[in-house]
């Protein structure tokens, strides 16, 4: 038995390294469409969603670029009750491209101090709706022009042949969604009242709740079967043909 165990290792590791790469080089994708079809679903997020109201934000071209998104939303939207204001990015994008460039790189890179070390993970929890899973984090920025304070909440969807919507924070992001040719990213962004403000305290939470039913219904795959077509009727033979 003992002589058989480096072979019986060395197929251990073979199986390992199989798994590995299959999940890495996004061998098993789960979605055949194409990354310009879920660019397209984008399209379906509505402007107004109940008291919030959106405007749409101009976007540089090395921005898209550096994000790989091949498709986006950037967009403030406006409590007209409350005044209120999230900003949202959502993209899609090949997945080397969209896991990378998370708030807690881009935010330092502009100029702003992360306020925490470690990222927090947020569950959204609404009635009536999945759970979704986010990182947060809060960003401060203090130069001439005053100080800016925001929280920024983030997540990741990737589609499915069920076109079921599941926002993921998970622990190694490259991992979970290997090298999957669509990926979905999505921020929501707001000003923070005070240092003490909570995550449940937060626009963004109010937003949230509104907003995810509709995202996810827009950005669904699932494809309804049409009904079956009904044979149109033959009609039958004149028998004075000859």
């Amino acid at each position: 038995m003992i002589r058989h165990l480096p072979i019986v290792l060395g197929v251990l590791a073979l199986i390992g390294f199989t798994v590995a790469e299959a999940r890495m080089s996004g061998r098993f994708q789960g979605s055949n469409m194409t990354a310009e079809e879920f660019a397209a679903l984008l399209k379906k997020v509505p402007m107004d969603i109940g008291e919030w109201h959106g405007t749409d934000l101009p976007v540089e071209e090395q921005v898209k670029i550096t994000a790989g998104a091949r498709g986006y939303v950037s967009r403030a939207y406006r409590n007209s009750v409350t005044g209120e204001e999230v900003t949202i990015w959502l993209i899609v994008g090949h997945s080397k491209d969209v896991v990378r460039h998370t708030p807690d790189i881009c935010y330092p890179s502009s100029g702003f101090q992360t306020m925490s070390p470690e990222n927090a993970h947020e569950t959204f929890v609404f009635e009536g709706q999945p759970h979704a899973d986010f990182y947060t984090n809060k960003f401060l920025k203090e130069d001439e022009t005053g100080r800016q304070l925001v929280r920024v909440f983030w997540s990741w969807y990737k589609p499915a042949d069920d076109g079921t919507v599941t926002w993921e924070a998970p622990e190694i992001v490259r991992w979970r969604f290997g090298n999957a040719p669509s990926l979905f990213k999505l921020y929501f962004t707001s000003k923070m009242s005070s240092y003490k403000e909570t995550t449940d305290e937060s626009p963004c939470m109010k937003f949230a709740e509104v907003f995810l039913p509709i995202v996810d219904k827009a950005l669904s795959t699932s494809v309804q079967p049409a009904p079956a077509e009904t044979p149109a009727a033959t009609a039958p033979a004149d028998p004075t043909d000859s």
